[in-house]
Order: C-alpha cells, then structure tokens, then sequence
C-alpha cells in the first residue's frame, strides 16, 4: 500500500498550480517508484482555502486549476471557505508525515513554517522571503531537518543542494559567482543586442518575465535576497541590509504608479546605452551580478570580459559559479533555465519527495 502524504499548498498562483498538475500527472511514477501518493488536503490563496482531510479528487482538483486561471478566488469555490489566517490552517489536525508548501510571495507565512516544523511536518518553500528575514529567523528555519529551499534560487537548478553537499563535506567557499535574476539576464542580453533600456524593460514585461511591477525585479532585491541565501548558507551572518545592492532606476522614481514609471524609463535609454558602449570599447560585457566572499555580498551590473562564464549566459538562463579550495583553478558550475513555473515546480516538488524517499 503506498505511503499517504497530505500537502498543503500555500499560494496557488503560476508555481503553485504547476506543481499540483504535476503531483496529479505523476501519481503513477511516484506509486512505483518511491511507494507513495502525494495527496493536497489543503489549498490557499491571498484570502480563501479549501480543506478536504481525505484529500482532494483529482477532478476537484482539476476545476480549481481552472478557475485559478481564470482569476478566480478559493474562497468563492464551491468548496471554498473564508481564510481565517495561515497558522491555523497547518495546525488543523492532519496524519503525521504532512508537507507545507509555501509559494507565496510573503514573509506572513513565517509562523505557519514555524509551526508546522515544530510540529514535525515537513515544509518547503520557494517564498524567499522567510529565508532572507533577519538572521534568527533564517537559523530557527533552517535548523529543522526537515525544511527544505531548493527553488529559493535557480528554480529547479540543484544550486542549494550543490552548496550543502560542498559545505556537508568539508569544502571551504572561497567565492560564490552567479547570474540570479532570469529577468535581468534577459534585460542584460536585450542591453546588448542594441535595445533601448526603457523597450527591454516593456519586453520582459510583455512576455511575462517581470514581477507586474517591474520595479521589483530593477531593484535588484530579488538578486540580493538570493545572494543572501546563499551568503548565509556559506556561514557569513549577513543581514539583507548587509548586501550591496545597484538598483537600476533612481529612488525618485518609486513614488509614480506602474504606467507612470514606464513611461518614465526612455529617460534612462542614453545613461545605458552609454553604460554598454563603454564596456564594448575594451572588448567587456555587462551582466547583472551577484558575488558572495568573505568580504560580504553584492549585486549589480558587472563589465566582464566574454570569455568569463557569467558574460557567456543569455536571455533568462542562470549560472552559479562555485570557487571552492576543492574546486579553484577550475570551479564548480551549476547552470540552465533558472525560471518558469514548470521549473520552479519541480525544484519544489524534488524538495518534497526528498522528504519522503
């Protein structure tokens, strides 16, 4: 008989309804190989969830897959309810074994992760947040033996499981290299090719690169949290106010509301431009960042030379590059599509199966 594991789902936007049409879709590979059948008995969006103890049918869950993607609220379901708060909804009563996802973009699912671990769930998450929170968080979490965070970074490249095994083993880091914003590295490559800052900008938004508010990927904050991760992972007790950060717009432009702000960006088309003919002129090309050493962490546009493996990255893929005392002359590197939904869910869904094998 295959082992019974209830999941809860924690935000059931692109990444979350990914992974349960790829929980559904692999019932059979996971019933033959591992012995076991994944069942979400619990579901959550901003203000809505749905509770089935017995676990929800795959054509339920199919018709809430539907209505998700066409903006509809669970609360509003026929087996929707209202969603008092997330604490109380990992701490309803479920077998032992139970898994909590979170795929939210929030740091209020902080004490759901907590509880559940104390309670001995298993809980994974993509959600940075959490893990980029102030350094006491980051250690109560991480502690846990059974908490994992592979797709925090790299979606569902094995960047996290690569630095715990260098780490596990008696590696010492000496430097941590990485492209680690897809959306930035396409920005970087439309830079490049001869494209006006303020057009790449709207390209990545058109083809759904972006964060709606595109700011939130130009700050660069996103990289930060990431680099942070692993910073933190690689024993530097940082505090996310501890990374350098280059955001690529100015503060002043923070107050305006999206359509204003893009409207606003042919502003910055000559600062850019200039930016990347200058690196062309001594043969250099520019990459948004990140850089990890003892000397603490940063993000930012860097002029590299092309024959450096983070210039030779294109359009949304990532590249972490891992200068070890066991890998120096010749690094360690992690490398391929580091974004999508698809990715991400199956970053998080080997999360959980690594829980359960």
């Amino acid at each position: 008989m295959p082992q019974w594991v209830p999941i809860i789902i924690l935000g059931i936007g692109n990444v979350g309804r990914a992974l349960t049409r790829q929980i559904v879709d692999l019932r059979a590979l996971h019933t033959e190989r591992l012995r076991a059948r994944l069942e979400i008995v619990a579901l959550a969006d901003s203000d809505g969830a749905i509770f089935q103890p017995g676990g929800l049918q795959d054509a339920e869950l199919d018709a809430i897959l539907r209505a998700k993607a066409q903006g509809a609220r669970l609360r509003d379901g026929e087996l929707g309810a209202p969603l008092g708060d997330l604490l109380g909804l990992v701490d309803v009563a479920v077998d032992d074994g139970a898994i909590v996802v979170d795929l939210t973009a929030s740091d209020t699912t902080i004490p759901a992760l907590e509880s559940a671990l104390d309670q001995g769930y298993g809980a994974v998450t993509a959600n940075k947040l959490p893990l980029a929170a102030d350094l006491a968080t980051y250690r109560r979490l991480t502690d846990h033996r059974r908490f994992r965070w592979e797709a925090t970074v790299g979606a569902g490249l094995p960047v996290i499981a690569t630095l715990q095994n260098l780490i596990l083993t008696g590696d010492e880091v000496i430097r941590i290299e990485g492209a680690l914003s897809g959306t930035l590295g396409f920005l970087a490559s439309q830079l490049e090719a001869g494209a006006p800052f303020s057009a790449a900008v709207r390209e990545a938004k058109q083809r759904g690169y972006t964060e709606p508010d595109p700011r939130q990927d130009l700050g660069g904050l996103d990289a930060a949290r990431k680099a942070l991760i692993l910073g933190r992972m690689s024993g530097l007790p940082l505090e996310l106010s501890d990374v350098v950060i280059e955001s690529l717009y100015p503060a002043a432009m923070n107050s305006l509301t999206v359509d204003e702000f893009l409207d606003a960006l042919p502003a910055l088309d000559q600062q850019y431009a200039q930016r990347v003919a200058e690196a062309k002129a001594t043969g250099l090309t520019l990459r948004y960042a990140a850089e990890v050493s003892e000397s603490g962490a940063r993000v930012g546009f860097q002029a590299l030379p092309p024959d450096h493996r983070l210039a030779r990255v294109r359009s949304s893929d990532s590249i972490v590059i891992f200068q070890t005392a066991r890998y120096n002359e010749n690094p360690l590197v992690v490398s391929g599509r580091g974004a999508g939904a698809v990715n991400t869910a199956a970053g998080v869904l080997g999360d959980i199966l690594s829980l359960i094998a």
